[in-house]
């Protein structure tokens, strides 16, 4: 009696413990990296219009997942995630399974860095991936974002995403960014990473912080028209066309012509300046192969590609742009069976691509932190949202003058409005009658304004003025070397896009217990800028009482003015837009 009772007590306790832990399922409504979204089948890459457009063999490879991601926010340290897929054949003789048919977690942690959360899985009727112990979410005072990446290789028919129902959920907007669309073979679709995260273009996409569309199709990635018709609705940032593998044979050289002509009308015929990067056949240079015969194949196609490329821009075609196959440097170690790329492939493949797109698009990145553009999450704000409600409001409002910065312009007033406004009515007072508009964000630093004037912060604004006011959120972390040679890199990217603007950089404003630090910093923060050509004005006087802050300007932290202080900066700006 007695041991059935406490057979009974067990049982009560595991329905406890289960109820206290239960799990909440989540279904997406759409998935990013796809070209025209089709609400018959959010996981196919072409939409239901294109089915007797194309090849057979090219609209089932379409339902292949890869490039696909699902990007979401929790509060969960334990992700769990099922689905089903078209096909049970979850591997390739040459590709695991956890490529052809698996998942891959990333993270971007509060401070913008990429994360990788390694998981249990099983294939099966239905397939499940748990994800535990996730420390970047254990350890953010928020939600953390994820991105999950698809099946590069099978197709997902359906997928339910797991939490603890204590934990928040919520499945992130679309970003308004212009894709990167990328037309190519096997070798664009992702074969073959031993993971969707590490096929090339999911690697260059992290690596820009830009969505990348893949439409690779294993074997027929071939030129054809219809591909190009649908690639030209899209509102592109760059188009990659890397099909050559597929062409080594069949395919004259005319015939192949013709077809990249076609396709550069058309992709003109909308988006007339928008780059498109030709790619060679990678492996047309790949030094110690004994195949030569294969290699010699290889890298005629690269010679095809090339000459086609030569003679379009003799025709007056401008804004194209050729990767070579000696730029991606292929070597013995790089592929699996003497064509795919394995992981060392891939990774040389998004490292080439990466270094060409940043050319194309006047992205550099430097050797220092300063100067490598990153998002960030640190002050509980939609940092991304802020960012996209800054440029429709550049476009909406026509403003004379940027104010770029961090709190301390965020918290002051204006639009887009932030979660603060302590000095509204100095903001009206001083700023409005100037249409200056509001572009600080709370916790930036330069990094952070870096990858914002990347990512289009800028390229809509006609105004007069570029107000520059960061870096105080570097002190501390960077010395001041690289905080001086980080606003420089911002001042040239500043200066790419907007050659004509008035740019002029204020001083760090005193900080409580860093008055003499932050003098010293803005002296060689003036001596770069005048160096540059860059007017530089330091408002830092009139935030001190003799050598320290003057506190009735400041509330409690010492670092962000009260009203008191928004209203001496208000007129201190107000002077200087006035010259």
């Amino acid at each position: 009696m007695k041991s059935y009772i406490f057979l009974l007590l067990l049982i009560a306790l595991g329905k406890q413990g289960f109820s206290q832990q239960q799990t909440k399922w989540y279904r997406p409504q759409f998935v990013e990296g796809i070209c025209v979204p089709d609400s018959s089948d959010i996981f196919h890459r072409l939409p239901i219009f294109m089915k007797d457009r194309v090849r057979k063999p090219v609209w089932d490879l379409s339902q292949n997942t890869t490039g696909e991601f699902i990007h979401f926010k929790t509060s969960a340290i334990e992700i769990k995630v099922r689905y089903t897929l078209i096909s049970d054949n979850f591997s390739m003789p040459h590709m695991p399974s956890t490529g052809v048919s698996g998942l891959d977690l990333f993270a971007i942690d509060i401070n913008g860095n990429w994360n990788w959360a390694p998981g249990s899985y099983h294939f099966g009727d239905t397939c499940s991936y748990t994800f535990r112990n996730l420390f970047l979410a254990k350890n953010s005072t928020s939600v953390s974002d994820f991105y999950l990446y698809l099946p590069l290789y099978n197709s997902v028919t359906w997928l339910s995403i797991g939490v603890d129902q204590k934990d928040s959920f919520a499945f992130a907007s679309k970003r308004n960014e212009e894709p990167i669309v990328a037309y190519g073979t096997s070798i664009l679709q992702g074969a073959v990473a031993s993971r969707p995260g590490l096929a090339w273009t999911n690697i260059l996409q992290r690596n820009l912080d830009r969505t990348v569309i893949n439409l690779g199709f294993s074997g027929n990635g071939r030129f054809e028209a219809p591909i190009f018709d649908l690639m030209s609705k899209v509102n592109a940032k760059l188009y990659i066309l890397d099909c050559m593998p597929n062409l080594t044979r069949g395919f004259s050289e005319e015939e192949i012509k013709n077809r990249v002509i076609y396709g550069v009308n058309k992709l003109r015929e909308k988006n007339k300046e928008v780059p498109i990067l030709f790619t060679e056949h990678a492996i047309g240079y790949a030094p110690f192969y004994m195949d030569t015969a294969r290699l010699d194949e290889y890298h005629n196609s690269s010679l095809v590609i090339e000459r086609i490329f030569n003679g379009l821009k003799s025709s007056g075609v401008k804004n194209i742009y050729l990767l070579t196959d000696k730029q991606i440097g292929f070597d013995i170690n790089s592929t699996t069976e003497g064509l795919h790329p394995n992981d060392i492939g891939m990774m040389k493949y998004a490292i080439a691509y990466e270094k060409k797109v940043r050319e194309i698009l006047n992205e550099p990145v430097g050797n220092i932190s300063t100067e490598i553009p990153i998002e960030q999450y640190r002050d509980g704000y939609d940092w991304i949202q802020r960012h996209e409600d800054v440029i429709a409001n550049i476009e909406k409002t026509n403003p004379t003058t940027l104010l770029i910065g961090n709190s301390i312009i965020n918290y002051w007033g204006g639009n887009p409005k932030g979660s603060l406004a302590r000095g509204h009515n100095e903001w009206d007072k001083y700023m409005s009658p100037m249409k200056v508009q509001n572009d600080g964000f709370g916790w930036d630093r330069i990094e952070n304004v870096l990858w914002r004037v990347y990512h289009g912060e800028l390229d809509h604004f006609t105004g007069k003025n570029i107000v520059l006011m960061i870096g105080t959120n570097n002190l501390g972390i960077n010395p001041d070397s690289e905080i001086v040679e980080g606003l420089q890199f911002l001042i040239n990217a500043i200066k790419t896009r907007q050659p004509e603007v008035r740019i002029i950089m204020v001083g760090i404003l005193p900080r409580k217990k860093m008055e003499e630090q932050v003098k010293n910093i803005n002296e060689k923060i003036k001596t770069m800028s005048l160096k540059n050509h860059v007017e530089f004005v330091d408002f830092g006087r009139d935030f001190l009482s003799g050598n320290t802050i003057h506190s009735k300007l400041f509330v409690g932290d010492g670092l962000h003015p009260n009203a008191d202080g928004y209203d001496v900066l208000g007129k201190d700006l107000m002077r200087v837009l006035k010259k």
